[in-house]
């Protein structure tokens, strides 16, 4: 009798260490909305290192056309080409049905401020110049990206967001905020033209991190999600040859959106090289915060290194065969989505298309990691 007590006895230990210890299984979905729901926490997080994915109630986003969403729907006419589909931005767009980091947030933290909405025509800054005349719209909301923009254009984005920032949040001293930075791809192909001196790895280094700078003096609780910058030169040979491009005098369009592209080979791999130290670059800014002893700021890190040698032809807009089609920011934005919750050593060296990602359900033990 006694040994049978023993046996219940353990048993029902053992039951007991595994309903209470078993660490909850990783889920991923097809569609974020199949995740759980977080179970609300009892109090807002004093911590930047303590930040849930549902603790962010203010999501804004700075770059260039990428980021705005240019031309990613294709050239069915003639406005599509020239057209900015902020909605669907892979970093930001909050269109209802749009697959993107800022409405994966938003399913955990529905009050969520700061997406951009539907479409608009483009507004180029470039050329090393940007039009006085840009104007911001009520729908871009915090999305402040600029088509053409370089690295050395965050610090006018930004003037923009910290105003804007103020207006939006239901509570900009205490609301937990996520910037998304995305960078440099037309610093690449600059790189080739008459102010490539601007374009080295230096400068583009000095530029973010002085946004960076700027973003921790003046907005409270707030993660900068560095976004590494993507190789373009892949780019010139994944669309040669091709009926799928549009074409001008039989030369793909592309050719005349990068001075790279009109240039000699080895011009193309010193932009991978140039990619490649811009990177260099960032992750030197996350490193150097790491080691800052702040509660309310924090920097990630998001390596881009998407093998677009690899990628069906498909994911290159048909509007110029240089910009990323919907199919690609919602790829891109799964990536970017799942990269939030990796350990910076666990982090995919490359980045290789998968038509059948999935999305990660972030659970109540996981934090945005910085």
């Amino acid at each position: 009798m006694h040994f049978i007590n023993s046996l219940t006895i353990l048993a029902s230990s053992l039951i007991s260490l595994h309903l209470f210890t078993a660490p909850v299984a990783a889920l991923n979905v097809t569609s974020i909305s199949d995740c759980p729901a977080l179970a609300p926490r009892n109090s807002t997080p004093t911590d930047v290192t303590d930040v849930r994915i549902d603790d962010i109630k203010v999501i804004a986003a700075m770059g260039d056309s990428i980021m705005a969403g240019f031309g990613m729907m294709g050239s069915g006419s003639g406005l599509d080409s020239m057209t900015e589909y902020r909605g669907q931005s892979y970093g930001i767009g909050g269109d209802a049905n749009a697959l993107t980091v800022a409405t994966f947030t938003k399913q955990f933290s529905p009050d969520l401020v700061g997406p951009s909405t539907g479409e608009r025509l483009v507004s180029l800054c470039a050329g090393g110049f940007c039009s006085p005349t840009f104007t911001y719209r009520t729908n871009d909301r915090l999305n402040a990206a600029v088509s053409g923009s370089t690295a050395k254009y965050l610090d006018s984005q930004l003037t923009y967001i910290i105003s804007k920032m103020k207006s939006l949040a239901d509570d900009y001293e205490n609301d937990w905020k996520l910037i998304n930075i995305q960078i440099g791809s037309n610093d690449q192909c600059a790189s080739c033209g008459t102010s490539a001196y601007d374009m080295t790895a230096t400068r583009y280094g000095n530029y973010v991190s002085e946004a960076v700078a700027r973003i921790k003096q003046n907005i409270p609780k707030v993660i900068v999600n560095l976004m590494g910058t993507f190789r373009v030169s892949p780019v010139y040979d994944l669309t040669s040859g091709t009926s799928y491009c549009p074409r001008v005098a039989g030369v793909p369009t592309n050719r005349f959106l990068c001075s790279c592209f009109q240039s000699t080979s080895s011009a193309r791999r010193a932009m991978d090289a140039l990619s490649d130290a811009y990177d260099v670059k960032l992750r030197e800014i996350y490193e150097r915060y790491k080691g800052v002893d702040t509660h309310t700021f924090g920097v990630a890190y998001q390596p881009n290194n998407i093998n677009i040698a690899g990628f069906p032809i498909e994911m290159m807009s048909t509007a110029d065969c240089f910009h990323p089609s919907l199919i690609s920011h919602q790829w891109i934005a799964k990536t970017h989505w799942n990269n939030l919750f990796t350990p910076q050593s666990y982090k995919a060296s490359v980045h290789n298309y998968d038509a059948n990602l999935q999305i990660y359900c972030p659970t109540e033990s996981d934090r945005i990691v910085i």
